[in-house]
């Protein structure tokens, strides 16, 4: 590039034999050095300027991840900790109401089974651990929760519960005599 400007500036002082020649070789002279440090300048502006760039995309992606992984690891809110717990019992009583079971501890261990269930799908310990982003799918993942062996040991657990209470209730109450007294 100096070369170039250089050559311009020679096409620039015409040489007509009066000494002009020699004028454009001092200022070609005094200004080789200062175009060649304003070329040298100018491209390390430039690699300045591209490492910059190259900075400033990595941060924008580190961003970026992060803001990911804030969305990712927020818990849901305490309201919709509780609208889960709604939705467990709430499941539970529907599926045992099929079997005609209103048993309290068959509800409770039902609802126990569908939260464990919530709780190795997440890999979590309490539904406070629920990514907020996957509590959608939380909800339908109890709106469709159906394990049939679960069921049938709470139903039997709850009719085995109901026939002992029926067999206390028979031997508590008197029997009448047929004797006249």
């Amino acid at each position: 590039m100096p070369n170039e400007l250089m050559e311009k500036e020679t096409n620039l002082i015409p040489d007509n034999g009066d000494g002009n020649a020699a004028i454009g070789q001092m200022i070609r002279e005094i200004l080789s050095p200062v175009l060649e440090a304003m070329t040298h300048f100018m491209r390390n502006n430039t690699e300045a300027l591209d490492r910059l760039a190259a900075a400033q995309k990595i941060q924008t992606d580190r961003m970026e991840a992060l803001e990911k992984q804030i969305r990712l690891n927020t818990p849901i809110t305490k309201q919709q900790e509780k609208y889960l717990a709604d939705a467990i019992r709430t499941k539970s009583r529907e599926l045992l109401s099929k079997r005609r079971i209103e048993d309290d501890k068959a509800i409770r261990k039902l609802s126990g089974a569908i939260r464990k269930s919530v709780f190795a799908r997440y890999g979590i310990s309490s539904m406070r651990e629920i990514p907020k982003h996957e509590y959608q799918v939380a909800m339908s993942q109890i709106s469709i929760w159906n394990d049939l062996m679960c069921i049938r040991d709470a139903v039997k657990e709850a009719r085995g519960r109901e026939e002992t209470q029926k067999n206390n209730m028979d031997q508590t109450k008197p029997t009448a005599s047929y004797d006249g007294s």
